[in-house]
């Protein structure tokens, strides 16, 4: 039986990406409850979130000092972790009742528990008018993106392109065009969401020189879950060291059987497959 593991974090972010780092990246939080501590006769108790981390096949070992090595591999081990988890929720929530992984209810769980343990919210794009958004990726990604954003509130935006992208739309080269862009918004009470293309990887310091002369307001990776990601990784970093990145916007995560790689980029996930990410991680 594929061991589990029980992590203790202030948020299912950090949970995510310490259950990635310890036991690589077939790892997958598979039930997750908000605990409070007892603390002293009641008083002072600590709220923070326990999740069970399900590793398939072999995984690396957890260091004695990260991580509490609950190896559920009878029904006693099991039995006794839920029924640790239930007498906790039940102190916090009498009335609650215990929700399945599976019920429709789940996603809201999780939400509360984000809300409830400060976690980070879901980056969102901007609206105001005038504002220059760039959506940056490899061959036709930022243009994907930049399209089924645009689908969904098509009055929001002035659409452009940019780097090695060209489509029916204005083409911005030099900050004169993007300042040109930016009062044309504003006339029309838009921001201005913008894909640019990167070229070849060996020019991508030319590349994004250029996107850094658009000087852009927001800037957001567009990113191919179905990519090798140690190539992707080389790209993301080389814009992240020139640009002011604020988010990713993932695309082909429901084609891959490891979307969650994207999540070691380190940068929070505010678009997936068409729509705004439900959370900062895959």
């Amino acid at each position: 039986m594929a061991p589990q593991y029980l992590l203790e974090g202030r948020s299912l972010d950090a949970l995510t990406r310490k259950a990635l780092e310890l036991y690589g990246p077939t790892a997958r939080i598979v039930h997750a409850e908000r605990v409070l501590d007892g603390g002293l006769a009641g008083l002072m108790g600590r709220r923070h979130i326990e999740a069970t981390v399900h590793v398939p096949g072999t995984a690396k070992p957890a260091p004695p000092s990260a991580a509490v090595p609950h190896l559920l591999d009878g029904r006693a081990g099991i039995a006794a972790l839920l029924e640790d988890a239930d007498r906790a929720e039940t102190a916090l929530h009498p009335t609650s009742p215990a929700v399945s992984t599976q019920a429709p209810v789940f996603d809201d769980l999780l939400r509360r528990l984000r809300a409830d343990t400060g976690e980070p919210r879901v980056p969102a794009l901007p609206g105001t008018a005038g504002e220059l958004v760039l959506v940056v990726g490899r061959g036709g990604t930022a243009l994907d993106v930049v399209r089924s954003i645009a689908a969904r509130e098509p009055q929001q935006w002035a659409l452009a392109t940019a780097g090695d992208l060209v489509a029916d739309w204005p083409h911005l080269e030099i900050t004169r065009d993007a300042i040109a862009a930016r009062a044309d918004a504003v006339e029309r009470s838009r921001a201005v969401l913008t894909a640019f293309s990167l070229g070849p990887l060996d020019a991508l310091a030319h590349s994004l020189g250029i996107a850094a002369t658009l000087t852009p307001d927001r800037v957001w990776l567009a990113v191919d879950a179905r990519h090798k990601p140690d190539e992707t990784a080389e790209w993301v970093q080389a814009a992240s060291s020139l640009l002011a990145v604020d988010a990713l916007a993932v695309v082909g995560a429901g084609e891959t059987r490891t979307p969650h790689t994207v999540n070691g980029l380190g940068i929070p996930v505010g678009w997936v497959d068409g729509s705004p990410a439900p959370r900062t991680v895959l």
